[in-house]
């Protein structure tokens, strides 16, 4: 049975995964611990990943981008979903999303809608500016990226 959750429970849930987003917090035991066995990570309205997989990906990410970073900047909770608005910040170490390695940095913005059952994160439904990050990683010195 799950019960409502409220801010001070969902953040005690949820920062275990968003500390996996930090090298300087990062411990994969805790932050995989808190995803359910079935745990779904939605990257589009019908495919996702499921735990293992994650895992796999969220390595080779960090492996890429070592100094990843998300900072938590809003928290809403309506029953069993958390949603996060977060700043995830990085340096790729190689070529990234089609762009050569050039040395810069991002800084875009997430959206992630958590839904949480006894205690654990089933599902995540997630978005990332990963165009601003594209954009960001492209420009070149004097340039004023396009906002839309």
């Amino acid at each position: 049975m799950n019960t409502q959750l409220d801010e001070h429970a969902a953040r005690r849930i949820i920062t275990p995964f968003y500390d996996l987003f930090s090298a300087k917090r990062r411990d994969f035991d805790k932050g995989l611990a808190v995803l359910a066995d079935d745990w779904r990570s939605y990257y589009n309205n019908d495919d996702y990943l499921g735990k293992e997989h994650t895992a796999t990906f969220l390595r080779r990410l960090f492996n890429l981008i070592p100094d990843i970073d998300v900072e938590i900047r809003q928290l809403f909770v309506n029953g069993e979903f958390v949603t996060v608005r977060s700043a995830l910040t990085g340096t790729p170490s190689d070529t990234f999303m089609g762009v050569p390695y050039g040395g810069r940095s991002f800084n875009i913005m997430t959206i992630d809608i958590h839904q949480i059952r006894d205690g654990k994160i089933v599902a995540l439904y997630h978005a990332e500016n990963w165009a601003t990050a594209i954009e960001q990683l492209s420009a070149t010195s004097g340039d004023d990226p396009i906002r839309v």
